[in-house]
C-alpha cells in the first residue's frame, strides 16, 4: 500500500504526524509529497517537515492512497493548489482510497467528490462541507473515502484506514502496541 500525503504550510501537526507514524508501523509506504514544492514544509504550530517530493513530479496512478491532513491555514494552501483537485479526482476516479481529516474533507467537496457520500469533517467547516449526508460521527468509511474530525481523531483514523485497507488484525495489533483506547 502507498499512500501519498499532500502536504502544505499551515498542516495542523497532529493531523500528519499521527497518521503517517501508524501507517509506517503498518507497512505501508508513505511518500510525503510539498504541495508548494519546497523542500521543507512548515506546520501551523512550528514544526518542519521535510519532504520526500515535490508533487508537481509525481504520477498520482503510480499510489493507492492520498492522504490530506486538516488545519485551517494548510487547508487554504491545499484549496487553492489545481494540482492537489487533480491528484484527489485522479485517484477517486481510480476508485483508489482518498483520506481526509479536520478542515481537509472540504478540499474533497471543493473538488465534488463528496456530492454522493457521507462524510465529516471539524466542527464548524460544516457549512462548506458539500455532501450527501454529514456526520459527527469521529471517523466516517464511505466507499473508497475516509473522513475524520480533527487532531483528537487522528489516532482513531489511522488506526480505521489501516483495517479498512488492510486488516483489522494489523489495526488492533498497532493499536495494542501503541496502548491505544
Amino acid at each position: 500500500m502507498q499512500i501519498l500525503v499532500l502536504l502544505a504550510d499551515g498542516f495542523e501537526e497532529t493531523e500528519f504526524v499521527v497518521p503517517v507514524d501508524l501507517w509506517r508501523r503498518a507497512g505501508f509506504k508513505v511518500t510525503i509529497a510539498s504541495v508548494s514544492g519546497a523542500d521543507i514544509v512548515e506546520g501551523l504550530h512550528g514544526l518542519k517537515v521535510q519532504a520526500d517530493v515535490a508533487l508537481s513530479k509525481l504520477e498520482p496512478t503510480d499510489f493507492d492512497a492520498v492522504f490530506l491532513p486538516g488545519g485551517g491555514v494548510g487547508v487554504r494552501n491545499l484549496k487553492a493548489s489545481a494540482a492537489v483537485e487533480n491528484t484527489i479526482c485522479s485517484l477517486n476516479d481510480d476508485n483508489k482510497w482518498v483520506l481526509a481529516i479536520c478542515a481537509a474533507p472540504t478540499v474533497l467537496s471543493k473538488a465534488r467528490i463528496l456530492v454522493d457520500r457521507k462524510a465529516t469533517c471539524y466542527p464548524g467547516c460544516e457549512t462548506d462541507l458539500v455532501c450527501r449526508e454529514f456526520s459527527t460521527d469521529r471517523v466516517v468509511v464511505d466507499g473508497n473515502i475516509i473522513t475524520s474530525r480533527g487532531p483528537g481523531t487522528a489516532e482513531e483514523f489511522a488506526l480505521k484506514c489501516i483495517a479498512e485497507m488492510l486488516s483489522v488484525e494489523v489495526s488492533n495489533q498497532i493499536q495494542r502496541q501503541i496502548v491505544a483506547r
